[in-house]
C-alpha cells in the first residue's frame, strides 16, 4: 500500500514540473546548444534575436541556470546545460518521430492480414468480389473471413482482432462505441421448386398457405419476414430451419415448401436446383448490410483504404 502511495506521490511531483515545462523552450535550447550564438540560433529556430534573446531568459528562468556564458571563447554553455543537451534533443527526435502522420498505406506492397466479419450473405455474395478486388490492388496481403453470429464482436473489434463487420445494423450492441454506414441493400424474393404451375406473384393469402423453409445463417429464430408479418397480425408455418441457404434450396426443390431469402442468393442457387423465384407479396422487406468498424482503428491507413475498397464494390453499390 505504502509503494503504491509513493509511486503516485513521485507522480504527481513529476507532473508538477511538467506543467511548468514550455517544450517550445526546448526547442530554443537545443537551437542554442548546436550553435553556441544567440543569433545563429534565433536564425535556426525563425525569430527574431531579440525574441531568442527573450527565449534564452526565459530558459534560463525554467532551469534556475546559465544555460549559455560569455567567456573570452565566446558563448559557451554551462555545465548543466550540457548535461541536458543529449537528453533534451533525444527527446525531441523522439516526439518528431512519433508525433509523424502515420506513413501511408501502400496496397502493391503490404503484406497485412485484415479480418473481415461476414454473414453468409456477405460470404457468397461479397467474398468473390472482395477477393477480386485483393488481388488486383493488394496482391500481397490476405483476407481473413469470420463468421458474423447474431452479435456484433464490440470485443473482438476494440482489440483490432477484427478489422470490419458487414452486417445488420440493428444487432449493434446498444452502446454507441462503433461507426458504422449503410452499405448494401437487397430486395427478399422467394423461391419454390420449379415445374408447379403457380402466380408469378404471390399474394399474402398464397404466401401463407405454403409451409416453408427458414434459414437462419445468424442462429436467430425469427427474421424481417416474420417481424414484418407480425405488424400484420400474422405468421408463417416454418417446417424447417437450417443455417444453410445451400440446405434450404435443396429441401425446397424436392418439397412443396416455401423460401424467403436475398435475391442476389436466390440467384445463384437456381443455378444448381430445379428451383423457380417467385415475387413476394405487395410491400415485402427488404434485406440491407451495414458496414459497421470501430473508431479506435478508423484513422489508420489500412483501415481507410479497407473501408474505400469496400464501398467501390461493385456488388455494394446496385440495389436489388
Amino acid at each position: 500500500m505504502d509503494s503504491g502511495n509513493n509511486y503516485i506521490d513521485d507522480m504527481n511531483d513529476i507532473y508538477r514540473q511538467l506543467r511548468r515545462l514550455d517544450l517550445n523552450l526546448l526547442v530554443v535550447f537545443d537551437a542554442l546548444m548546436r550553435e553556441q550564438s544567440v543569433s545563429k540560433a534565433a536564425q535556426r529556430c525563425f525569430l527574431s534575436q531579440p525574441a531568442m534573446s527573450n527565449a534564452l531568459k526565459r530558459l534560463r528562468g525554467m532551469l534556475d541556470d546559465p544555460v549559455l556564458v560569455r567567456t573570452t571563447r565566446g558563448m559557451m554553455p554551462s555545465p548543466r546545460a550540457q548535461a541536458l543537451a543529449g537528453t533534451i534533443r533525444s527527446l525531441l527526435n523522439q516526439l518528431g518521430t512519433n508525433l509523424q502522420p502515420p506513413a501511408p498505406f501502400d496496397p502493391q506492397t503490404s503484406r497485412r492480414d485484415f479480418t473481415i466479419a461476414l454473414t453468409s450473405y456477405g460470404e457468397n455474395v461479397l467474398l468473390p468480389e472482395i477477393s477480386h478486388a485483393f488481388c488486383a490492388c493488394a496482391p500481397g496481403a490476405r483476407v481473413d473471413i469470420t463468421r458474423l453470429t447474431e452479435q456484433v464482436p464490440l470485443e473482438a473489434l476494440e482489440r483490432g482482432e477484427i478489422d470490419l463487420v458487414v452486417g445488420v445494423r440493428e444487432y449493434l450492441p446498444p452502446q454507441k462505441q462503433l461507426r458504422s454506414e449503410p452499405y448494401l441493400r437487397d430486395r427478399l424474393v422467394c423461391v419454390a421448386k420449379k415445374g408447379r404451375r403457380r402466380s408469378r406473384r404471390l399474394s399474402l393469402r398464397q404466401f401463407l398457405a405454403h409451409r416453408h423453409v427458414y434459414p437462419t445463417p445468424l442462429g436467430i429464430k425469427h427474421n424481417i419476414v416474420d417481424e414484418w408479418l407480425a405488424r400484420q397480425d400474422t405468421q408463417r408455418d416454418i417446417a424447417v430451419s437450417t443455417h444453410s441457404y445451400l440446405v434450404a434450396a435443396r429441401i425446397v426443390s424436392e418439397t412443396d415448401y416455401l423460401l424467403s431469402l436475398p435475391s442476389r442468393i436466390a440467384e445463384q442457387l437456381v443455378g444448381l436446383f430445379p428451383l423457380e423465384v417467385l415475387e413476394p407479396p405487395t410491400d415485402f422487406p427488404a434485406f440491407e448490410l451495414n458496414l459497421i468498424w470501430h473508431p479506435l482503428y478508423e484513422n489508420e491507413p489500412a483501415i481507410r483504404w479497407l473501408l474505400e475498397l469496400m464501398r467501390r464494390l461493385e456488388v455494394a453499390g446496385a440495389s436489388g
